[in-house]
């Protein structure tokens, strides 16, 4: 026997209801969803101390400005390096002006200078240059009233000459190393406008400030000093 099946479509026989429409709602557009990454990194960084230390420069202008004798040393007749103490002034860019009777023929020179000041360091410098004959009158006139100015009395013109500085090797103290300064670097350094009053200002903040000196150490140099109300160390 053969049997067949024959399938029929049950829409044929049993309708469906038809499927109510679907209510249209107004959906809002999905936003795109970002990922923050960040990365935070910190650096501890410490605090800049600001120096007030003067430059070399600066150092061996005050140095000049405030001295008035050094060591002019210079390569004799015979070859050998002969160092003499003289008398100088300097004008407006720190070229010093010496009253020299007998130059070396060498031009070839230094002028050697130290400060001495109150305290344990002495700070000193040293000019490399040529001693140069001024040929005009005008400038001669001129580096005699920078002469007057500095000793009081005038010079013999016939005898001015001053050092072309070529360099200027300035130290802080006896026996530490030096720094050499250019030539125009020094005579573009302006000197301590203090210089001429210094002493005085350390002389009455010693005297008249004595508790604050030594609050100053407690604090900054950690010396623990004991300070009593009359300003004595306890």
């Amino acid at each position: 026997m053969n049997l067949q099946i024959q399938t029929q479509s049950l829409s044929t026989h049993f309708p469906l209801p038809p499927f109510p429409p679907k209510p249209k709602f107004l959906q809002a557009k999905p936003k795109p969803s970002f990922k923050l990454w960040s990365s935070l990194s910190t650096v501890s960084v410490p605090p800049t101390k600001t120096s007030h230390k003067p430059f070399p420069a600066e150092v061996s202008r005050t140095i000049m400005e405030l001295s008035s004798i050094g060591t002019l040393s210079t390569l004799a007749q015979d070859g050998w390096p002969l160092g003499v103490g003289v008398r100088f002034a300097v004008d407006a860019e720190g070229t010093p002006v010496l009253c020299l009777p007998q130059p070396s023929p060498d031009n070839r020179s230094t002028l050697h200078l130290q400060l001495d000041q109150c305290g344990l360091r002495t700070p000193q410098c040293t000019i490399q240059g040529s001693l140069t004959k001024p040929a005009d009158a005008t400038i001669l006139r001129w580096f005699d009233s920078v002469w007057k100015k500095r000793f009081g009395e005038s010079a013999d013109v016939d005898n001015l000459y001053t050092v072309d500085v070529q360099r200027v090797l300035q130290m802080e103290d006896l026996n530490e190393d030096g720094v050499w300064v250019t030539s125009s670097d020094y005579k573009n350094a302006n000197p301590d406008p203090l210089r001429n009053s210094a002493e005085e200002i350390v002389n009455e903040i010693n005297t008249n400030n004595r508790e604050d000196v030594h609050r100053f150490c407690n604090v900054y140099v950690d010396l623990d000093f004991q300070v009593k109300a009359n300003g004595n160390k306890a």
